[in-house]
């Protein structure tokens, strides 16, 4: 009798951690094929700022604080592609200058990698605008890439923490064409939900 109920507990508990994982039934991976993920993220970021120009150079640093959302689906098992709109919000101090604020949207294409054990890494490219008050519309493009981890709450829904780069330019041509490039990490805190069937084992005769 006690081995019986040692064997159900040990059942209990494995039942339990598997459940925890977002896996098919007969897939190892952590996320299989056509599985759809939905979502956003919050992130917080302090940059350094290079504006060039026919002048001098001019140098200064950005707070910035993100929220981004995705629909991403897996084309193949971890592996997704999908869309990313984001809207950042800055203040900006440049030497010499007074302090500036302003509201960025981009918008652009993403992919996203898991391995078995949670972690993932995240690459995407976007284009944009930037309304700066009382100055004109810019054209914006930025680079991101980094890594994560999955912590999944239950089978389909993941609190994501990720440390992410990125590189930033900004052209602004009634400026005599200047350039503002940036670069530098930000810490990102993301909820995921996947939405996915599990699939079945089948017993033939």
């Amino acid at each position: 009798m006690k081995k019986l109920l040692y064997l159900i507990a040990f059942l209990l508990v494995f039942t339990h951690a598997k459940a925890q994982e977002n896996r098919g039934t007969l897939v190892p991976a952590k996320i299989f094929q056509r599985s759809v993920m939905v979502g956003g993220s919050v992130s917080g970021s302090y940059k350094r700022i290079n504006i060039t120009s026919s002048s001098e150079p001019i140098t200064g640093h950005r707070q910035q604080y993100d929220m981004d959302a995705k629909v991403g689906y897996f084309v193949l098992s971890d592996f997704a592609v999908g869309l990313k709109g984001s809207v950042y919000h800055y203040k900006e101090k440049m030497a010499d200058q007074i302090p500036t604020q302003a509201t960025n949207i981009l918008a652009g294409p993403f992919v996203r990698y898991y391995l078995n054990n949670g972690v993932f890494g995240e690459a995407s490219a976007a284009v944009g605008i930037n309304n700066r008050p009382n100055a004109a519309k810019t054209d914006l493009m930025e680079y991101r890439g980094g890594v994560g981890y999955a912590i999944f709450i239950n089978p389909k829904i993941a609190v994501e923490p990720a440390l992410m780069f990125s590189y930033y330019q900004e052209k602004r041509p009634a400026e005599g064409n200047r350039k503002l490039t940036e670069w530098g990490p930000s810490v990102n805190v993301g909820l995921q939900v996947y939405l996915f069937r599990e699939r079945k084992f089948q017993l033939t005769r």
